[in-house]
């Protein structure tokens, strides 16, 4: 026969909640694009903030562009629906990069708005993450338009 003391259990106290854990995520403060060029060339540029609570090396921003009536436009170099924009660093957590640009990202003179749907990350001890939408915060003062408005997987924005 065995039995236990239900006062033992009553008696012990919960410990304190932990504090939250810090947020680790890439802000995006600007998304814009302008078109040059005899070829309708279209330029991507984006501001950032490192928050993710160690350095970087690299960020690679996975995005999708559309024209007004939300039709995709492929990316220049591979055609195919992403276009991939890296950027070297180093970047210390905290850090802001600026107006990025990244030249003759698409073609095409129709071209309204991109949205970024992840990013890749490689950290400065060579680790690699995939940031899904739910660590990219936007951060953006204008509102876009229907077919680029945050969704569940993407941020974006008009030229």
């Amino acid at each position: 026969v065995s039995g236990c003391s239900w006062d033992r259990f009553k008696s012990a106290k919960t410990p304190p909640p932990l504090p939250p854990a810090p947020t680790e995520k890439l802000i995006v403060h600007n998304l814009t694009t302008d078109i040059g060029g005899k070829r309708n060339h279209v330029a991507a540029h984006v501001d950032f903030s490192n928050q993710t609570g160690r350095a970087l090396d690299y960020v690679m921003f996975k995005t999708r562009a559309f024209d007004q009536k939300g039709v995709e436009i492929p990316a220049l170099k591979s055609g195919k629906p992403n276009a991939w924009l890296r950027i070297a660093g180093p970047f210390i957590s905290g850090h802001r990069t600026g107006n990025q640009r990244w030249e003759k990202v698409w073609a095409s003179a129709e071209l309204t708005c991109f949205r970024i749907e992840g990013a890749e990350l490689i950290f400065d001890d060579s680790s690699v993450e995939f940031y899904e939408m739910d660590k990219i915060e936007l951060d953006l003062a204008v509102l876009q338009p229907s077919i680029c408005q945050p969704v569940a997987e993407s941020v974006a924005t008009t030229q």
